[in-house]
């Protein structure tokens, strides 16, 4: 009965907003697609228990960082993170949302307009984004929010609440995973691959 009334809270947060628009500055409009105070409308296997359990993304952006609510933690760069240290990639730095195109710049990320998929989408208001798809004309992504403590999709359009920069790191040739479950002489070999950021 409980996983049933936790089941109903969580759906009645996204479903009054599951196709709802805000209106931005520019007359534009964003379009949520999801938006939950749980982890409801993150990927790549997100929530209280796996961000806690992250390496250098919880080191980084976890612990007294983010803000709380009865869910656990929520705070974008967390989550920025935490998507990139499951796809292999490791970062020797940290700022705030702002500071990331800057800074992965300088560590040898590409920076530019272009959003692709597996991009970190950044706004010069502080906050960043995984850019999930791309279409001709907008972008869907998924976040998290320190301010309000949420996690939404959304989908974007390049004149509406469109990002400042799109940051692109380099993936490692072999995840992570694959290169762990290999004998010891290959690890050394495969781990020379990694260029970390």
């Amino acid at each position: 009965m409980r996983k049933f009334a936790a089941l109903l809270a969580a759906l009645c947060v996204v479903i009054p907003v599951a196709l709802s628009s805000a209106e931005t500055s520019a007359g534009a409009s964003t379009t949520y697609l999801c938006k939950s105070a749980a982890y409801t409308c993150t990927t790549g296997g997100y929530n209280a228990r796996t961000a806690a359990h992250s390496g250098w993304a919880w080191r980084f952006y976890g612990g007294s960082i983010p803000h709380y609510n009865a869910y656990g933690p929520h705070n974008c760069t967390l989550y920025a993170a935490f998507r990139l240290e499951r796809e292999g990639i490791v970062l020797n730095w940290h700022g705030d949302g702002d500071q990331w195109a800057t800074l992965a710049q300088e560590h040898g990320a590409t920076v530019n307009a272009q959003p692709a998929v597996g991009a970190i989408a950044e706004w010069n208001s502080n906050h960043v984004a995984y850019v999930e798809q791309v279409l001709p004309h907008a972008i869907i992504i998924s976040d998290d929010n320190w301010s309000g403590a949420y996690t939404t999709r959304q989908l974007l359009t390049k004149s509406g609440n469109w990002p400042s920069a799109f940051i692109h790191f380099a993936r490692p040739t072999v995840p992570l995973a694959v290169a762990l479950a290999q004998p010891v002489a290959h690890v050394a070999k495969m781990l020379a691959t990694f260029r970390l950021r």
